[in-house]
């Protein structure tokens, strides 16, 4: 099998910054060199969401490489009509916390506080919970075919489907699952 190739684009880099912990120094200071205000980057830092633990890693780069060492076959699937490879992995130990939780795992309080709110133009339920949700699983998104490969996005947690765009029938999976947040 060739070596694999993984090129990583500013923005995809940028966008996966809100995934991780501890993003570690290289990181950021890369976003600063192409580029993005400390208050953009700090920003990003503090999005909430599902999050990578720092003792798994503190950057794609790090997330990824851990994962075509450990999964290499893996990374020879064909990629979907819209050329993109989508892998799914589960780890043998938790790697983060997961910000989407199954409604059956919440408590009765929690459940009082459950509501629907406006997203990036998307319906989409919500918890209040102050509990952490941890994950042995992780999603990641690549552009292209073995051995070349570009980045697009890494993130802790199951696989979700799209959220509906408003007019658009909603995937059952969000009907038993919600986004957690943090304060009402």
């Amino acid at each position: 099998m060739e070596p694999i190739s993984i090129h990583y684009p500013l923005w995809a880099l940028f966008h996966s910054l809100s995934h991780f912990e501890q993003p570690d120094e290289a990181l950021l200071e890369e976003l600063r060199r192409g580029g993005y205000e400390e208050s953009r980057i700090e920003e990003q830092c503090r999005r909430v969401g599902s999050k990578f633990d720092g003792a798994f890693a503190r950057s794609p780069r790090e997330a990824v490489s851990r994962l075509v060492a450990q999964y290499p076959d893996r990374f020879s699937q064909a990629s979907e009509a819209d050329g993109r490879l989508r892998l799914s992995f589960r780890l043998n130990a938790p790697i983060g916390t997961s910000r989407v939780v199954a409604e059956e795992a919440l408590t009765e309080e929690e459940r009082a506080t459950i509501r629907t709110e406006l997203r990036d133009g998307c319906e989409v339920r919500t918890v209040l919970s102050e509990r952490m949700f941890s994950t042995d699983e992780c999603q990641l998104i690549l552009e292209g075919s073995t051995p070349a490969f570009t980045f697009i996005s890494l993130f802790a947690g199951e696989a979700a489907p799209k959220l509906s765009r408003p007019g658009e029938t909603p995937d059952p999976y969000w009907q038993t699952h919600l986004f957690i947040r943090d304060n009402d």
